[in-house]
């Protein structure tokens, strides 16, 4: 007779090409404010004044944080690695897309209309906007540094061996580049966050719920026990990126406390672009001696890496091959941040 094989039948597929799966993109809830931030076109400037008398006029505009509208317990949160210290609100700013204000309105819309009427007075002041200039001794420093320029850090140097004593067969001197990589999921990054009593639920495109229930509750100044992190199952990709929350997520709780009702925080294409993690611009500046034999008798690897002005590190993180994925007897690492 004629053999049947029942084959399994994917569930979770379904919600995804039919859009029926529960998004964080697509779930909305009574009363629900939505959020719009007006950020930083400058590199590097002070923020002389901030007026939002047109947008609080506005209808439909219900709360807008500033570095002056912030409660001033969260005034000295910090999120990530500094110096320069990166707030929720920064009176200087070092980086393009810096948030200046955030609008919460009854409509996406009136909160990005309001936006352009929030008006911003900046003293502009020198940036470093290329890699190498910025890890040059005579680069002018835009905080207090003490390293060159813009560097933010550098990792001791890894030695193995006698890097510099080894011979080999074939010497290899090469300067290798690549360009600034940037994720691109189907589903922007959003979130949906509100508060039962005292405890903050989030709705959130995120890859590591506790590690961004642990975020949340250090920018909120709160227990852990006391926020709810949900990944509802369905995500439009991270591909790494979305491990833990940013400053947007921070402001969105807030927001949702002031309030008293639910906030939907949805970013554009261009803030996913410029204000979340992405695989930074490498320099490899390599010496290698190779034998006939195959065999790689030494290394000298000097990577630098363009994390921008506030961003944790990352060349070191192209370590791994040499240090693990070869076998080189004779090794030095080097990694600068800038």
């Amino acid at each position: 007779g004629v053999q049947t094989c029942a084959l399994p039948i994917c569930l979770h597929g379904f919600g995804v090409v039919t859009n029926v799966g529960q998004y964080t993109q697509n779930m909305r809830m009574p009363g629900m404010l939505f959020t719009r931030t007006l950020r930083s076109p400058h590199p590097h400037a002070k923020i002389k004044k901030i007026d939002l008398t047109k947008a609080k006029a506005l209808s439909g505009v219900v709360a807008i944080l500033t570095k002056d509208t912030l409660p001033a317990e969260y005034r000295d949160v910090k999120m990530g690695s500094g110096p320069p210290d990166r707030f929720l609100f920064n009176e200087e700013i070092f980086e393009v897309g810096s948030p200046i204000a955030v609008v919460a309105a009854d409509h996406e819309h009136v909160a990005d209309e309001a936006t352009h009427l929030i008006e911003v007075e900046y003293e502009v002041l020198p940036a470093t906007l290329d890699m190498m200039e910025g890890a040059q001794p005579g680069t002018v420093k835009q905080w207090d540094n003490k390293e060159d320029g813009t560097i933010i850090a550098k990792t001791p140097p890894l030695l193995r061996g006698n890097p510099d004593g080894a011979r080999a067969d074939f010497n290899i001197d090469a300067v290798l580049t690549r360009n600034t990589e940037q994720h691109m999921p189907l589903e922007p990054t959003n979130s949906l966050m509100y508060w039962d009593q005292n405890r903050l639920v989030a709705y959130y495109t995120n890859q590591h719920a506790h590690g961004s229930r642990a975020g949340l509750s250090q920018a909120l100044k709160i227990p852990v026990n006391r926020v709810r992190v949900i990944q509802p199952g369905y995500m439009g990709s991270g591909y790494g990126y979305r491990s833990g929350i940013d400053l947007a997520e921070a402001h969105a709780a807030i927001l949702a406390k002031i309030t008293g009702r639910p906030v939907k925080c949805m970013y554009t294409r261009e803030e996913d672009f410029v204000t979340r993690t992405h695989r930074p611009e490498f320099r490899n500046e390599m010496k290698m001696g190779v034998n006939r034999d195959g065999s790689i008798a030494y290394g000298h690897f000097r990577v630098f890496g363009n994390v921008g002005a506030q961003r944790g590190g990352a060349a070191n993180g192209s370590w791994f091959n040499m240090q693990t994925l070869y076998k080189i007897p004779n090794l030095k690492l080097e990694a600068i941040d800038v």
